[in-house]
């Protein structure tokens, strides 16, 4: 479940000398900012960044990809606590006494049709900016993110070996990031790896990642009946139906009024017959706005998460 974490610890949290870290590091450099009159020290463990100076060392990275070598697989509770011991070991440093600052959690779920189907049936979400891209959508706020993703179209731009699980199917990811004020977020006065791998906060935040998903509003959107389409002209006869139900008659027949009151035609008789015909498609049963399937094998799978607590 957990993915990108950054991690702080400050020199009086530590209680040793940070230069025990340092043979653990690679592509090791030193840097001295101007600014801040300090020296930093940067490197990497594993796929993690590590930046040290005299008043600390942060951790930034993947540590799904750090324990398991892909966050094309997911850490659960008694793995993480693992990974947060190898990292201790790595580095010969008190990790666990660490200040979280951001935490993501991401789950992989395999889906029936190609993850970017689902995404128009996903609307808005009080207290988020809703952004789409071709292959993800995502909502925003300065606390909070929320992604939902083609995880395999992702991995392939990045070269990542697809693990034979996951071969020929269709991988939707769906990630929640706290990305600031954890403390206030979980009402907790600070936040450790000891405090992740907590049987009860794992299971309440799983609730919490639950819950953002349910708090998106979904989309039932208007299915067209294929079965009357025999032509060109049927189907555009569909989509002006679709396109009524969807923003309502009255709006419609407010565009007609609109129109005359313009003089836009020459004939009178035009706007009679424009709004009999509005009339006749609107009342007309060629589409239905059944609860989607797609939205209904989210939710099961969604609310299958918290039935994992370990």
């Amino acid at each position: 479940m957990y993915d990108t974490i950054r991690l702080f610890l400050s020199q009086e949290q530590t209680g040793c000398n940070f230069k025990d870290g340092l043979p653990a590091l690679t592509n090791l450099s030193e840097t001295f900012k101007q600014n801040t009159g300090q020296t930093y020290v940067t490197g990497n463990v594993g796929n993690l960044r590590i930046a040290m100076s005299e008043h600390g060392i942060s951790i930034i990275g993947s540590l799904a990809k750090f324990y398991l070598g892909s966050n094309l697989h997911t850490l659960n509770r008694s793995d993480s606590r693992r990974a947060f011991e190898q990292l201790a070991d790595t580095m010969h440093l008190p990790i666990q006494r660490a200040v979280v600052s951001r935490v993501d959690i991401g789950m992989n779920l395999i889906t029936q049709h190609t993850p970017e189907l689902y995404f128009p049936y996903l609307g808005q979400s009080s207290y988020y900016k809703r952004l789409t891209q071709p292959q993800s959508i995502s909502y925003q706020n300065n606390l909070r993110s929320k992604k939902f993703y083609n995880k395999i179209a992702e991995s392939k731009s990045k070269s990542v070996l697809i693990p034979n699980v996951y071969q020929g199917k269709n991988l939707l990811r769906y990630e929640v990031c706290y990305m600031q004020r954890l403390p206030k977020q979980f009402n907790t006065a600070a936040i450790t790896p000891n405090t992740l791998t907590e049987e009860c906060f794992y299971m309440g935040l799983i609730d919490r990642v639950v819950k953002e998903y349910q708090a998106i509003q979904k989309n039932s959107l208007v299915k067209m009946d294929t079965t009357k389409i025999k032509s060109p002209k049927d189907y555009l006869k569909q989509v002006l139906a679709l396109a009524i139900q969807e923003k309502g008659l009255d709006a419609f027949l407010h565009h007609v009024d609109l129109l005359k009151e313009q003089n836009t035609f020459d004939k009178p008789e035009y706007y009679s017959r424009l709004r009999s015909e509005i009339k006749k498609l609107s009342g007309s049963n060629n589409t239905t706005t059944d609860t989607p399937e797609m939205i209904q094998e989210l939710n099961r799978k969604i609310a299958r998460v918290s039935e994992n607590y370990r």
